[in-house]
């Protein structure tokens, strides 16, 4: 009995898991941006020099368009690592502390690069 109660609360506990999961939401304020506060759920850097991170839920196309941005995919973020290499390494270290934690974080975008929002600042949230 105890066995079955145990797979039972796991099955349930998985079930819920993501119900509460964060999506990005958009803002006009500030000349528009939009803004994701939640857990990482995959991170990777690709040969463009992308570095690109993925959401619990992804954002409705249609939320970017509050902020005045028309994309195209929504399970992600991104930053052009050329365009700032040192933000782009302490971006990446700090998704991969948060990552390896399983602690949330705070980044902000503004802009789109290659049909993502493109990530502005992060903060290490709690």
């Amino acid at each position: 009995m105890k066995k079955f109660v145990l797979v039972v609360l796991i099955l349930v506990g998985g079930i819920g898991a993501n119900v509460n999961a964060s999506q990005p939401v958009c803002y006009s304020s500030h000349g528009g941006y939009c803004k994701y506060e939640g857990k990482v759920s995959k991170v990777y850097v690709n040969k463009h020099n992308q570095i690109l991170m993925c959401f619990e839920q992804p954002i409705p196309l249609a939320e970017a368009e509050v902020a005045g941005y028309t994309i195209s995919q929504g399970a992600a973020a991104i930053f052009k690592i050329t365009e700032n290499p040192d933000f782009a390494k302490m971006l990446y270290s700090t998704i991969l502390a948060a990552k390896s934690q399983d602690r949330s974080v705070i980044i902000q975008m503004r802009g789109v690069t290659s049909g993502y929002l493109t990530i502005d600042r992060i903060w290490f949230g709690g």
